[in-house]
């Protein structure tokens, strides 16, 4: 009887944990409730607000309700600190708050004081870790966005300030005054200053002007600034911001003008930085490219593949593809394309990642179709979406994600298309 006992406590205990397990997490919001209810009762219980204004046609905002909403950390976090509304921006009292509120783009996650006023706003879709962050900010007298703006017009400049301003201004999609502020903080600190440690993360996250005086002296004085943050650090970050600037250029032709390539030019020729010579190289090739200096573009890129002068980043094998696509969009004769499927066969070689080869093959693909290869086009098509299959097992396929990010390329909050 008593091993009965034991069997059935064993089994009740099981099925209690399985249930626990299974429990699913999300937060108590309101839906679309009357505005003056929720302000009503906000002022009562001394609460503060989290109102998630969505639409219905807004992958990220689904992303968000069905994946980070549902997070046990997140649910807790908001069921216990806010009380929290969610707000179609397209119907009912939405479409007239919607105006109020300055909702500019979806998701725009916004954070009242239990007084109705906004003193946070988060725009874009984020993962559990990040959205706790950035939302908890709402919470912090020190870094909430309403107390930045004000002791920024009061005039604080310290760099931790100033850095958690630029934050809140990025976080709020308020891009415009997000480079305009960071670009007078910036021109107005002293040279030396530039090489502090206290201002890189300013540096790091809002210097992006590669033409700009305070770029240039960066990267002049680019041991001096290692010597402080690391040279890793440096390094990616001058070779992150040439390498986008140029890409810029490249597809956005109004922002590149002939002097600016030239300054850049000169500075690389100038700069003691190691990875000066790989980046004068890129923007030689672009150069080539642009004038119509076939042959100059072809050995060149020659010799960059081979000497193996490619990307300091993740993934190398990704500016190889970018230059054969260029030799199969832009050339015709045999020997051009010939030598683009020498330079994509080098990076399959040097390639072990699978997702990475997704796009080698598809470009191989490419070069052999305009080769007039069928059979071996066919082949490289095959091999690419194997690949993909692969890496999809392996849950490393490279997709893209409508996030807004700190580092990378800025925070870009997803819009309706």
């Amino acid at each position: 009887m008593k091993n009965y006992r034991n069997a059935v406590a064993v089994i009740f205990a099981t099925v209690l944990t399985m249930a626990l397990n299974a429990q699913e997490f999300n937060i108590n919001f309101e839906h679309n409730a009357k505005w003056k209810k929720v302000l009503k009762r906000a002022k009562k219980e001394n609460k503060p607000i989290f109102v998630d204004c969505y639409t219905t046609w807004c992958g990220p905002c689904k992303i968000l309700a069905r994946e980070v909403f549902t997070q046990e950390s997140v649910a807790s976090f908001f069921n216990e600190n806010f009380i929290s509304v969610k707000m179609d921006m397209e119907k009912g009292e939405g479409i007239a708050l919607k105006n109020e509120w300055e909702v500019k783009a979806f998701p725009t996650l916004l954070y009242f004081n239990s007084e109705g006023e906004i003193v946070h706003r988060i725009v874009g879709s984020y993962g559990a870790d990040e959205f706790l962050t950035y939302s908890k900010m709402a919470l912090d007298e020190d870094k909430m966005a309403a107390n930045l703006q004000k002791r920024y017009d009061s005039g604080e400049r310290g760099p931790d300030f100033m850095y958690n301003y630029l934050v809140s201004l990025r976080l709020g999609y308020m891009e415009d005054k997000e480079q305009e502020v960071a670009a007078n903080y910036i021109k107005r600190l002293p040279k030396e200053d530039l090489l502090k440690e206290g201002n890189w993360n300013i540096i790091k996250n809002f210097l992006k002007n590669i033409n700009s005086d305070a770029f240039e002296y960066i990267v002049l004085n680019h041991s001096k600034l290692s010597e402080q943050v690391g040279a890793e650090n440096v390094d990616a970050y001058i070779y992150k911001n040439i390498s986008k600037q140029l890409v810029k250029w490249k597809y956005d032709v109004k922002t590149f003008t002939e002097e600016k390539e030239q300054k850049l030019i000169d500075l690389l020729q100038a700069a003691t930085y190691t990875k000066a010579p790989n980046l004068l190289s890129k923007v030689y090739a672009e150069k080539y490219i642009r004038e119509g200096k076939n042959n100059q573009y072809i050995d060149l890129v020659d010799n960059i593949v081979k000497l193996n002068v490619v990307s300091v980043d993740s993934n190398p094998a990704s500016e190889i593809v970018n230059y054969a696509n260029t030799v199969s969009s832009s050339f015709t004769d045999d020997v051009s394309l010939a030598k683009a499927l020498t330079w994509l066969q080098i990076a399959e070689r040097r390639e072990t990642r699978v997702e990475h080869k997704v796009a080698i093959f598809e470009a191989k693909s490419k070069v052999l179709k305009k080769l007039g290869d069928k059979s071996e086009s066919e082949l490289a098509d095959l091999a690419a979406k194997k690949a993909t299959k692969e890496a999809e097992a392996k849950g490393t396929v490279i997709r893209a994600i409508p996030a807004m990010k700190m580092t990378g390329g800025g925070m870009k909050p997803a819009t309706k298309n």
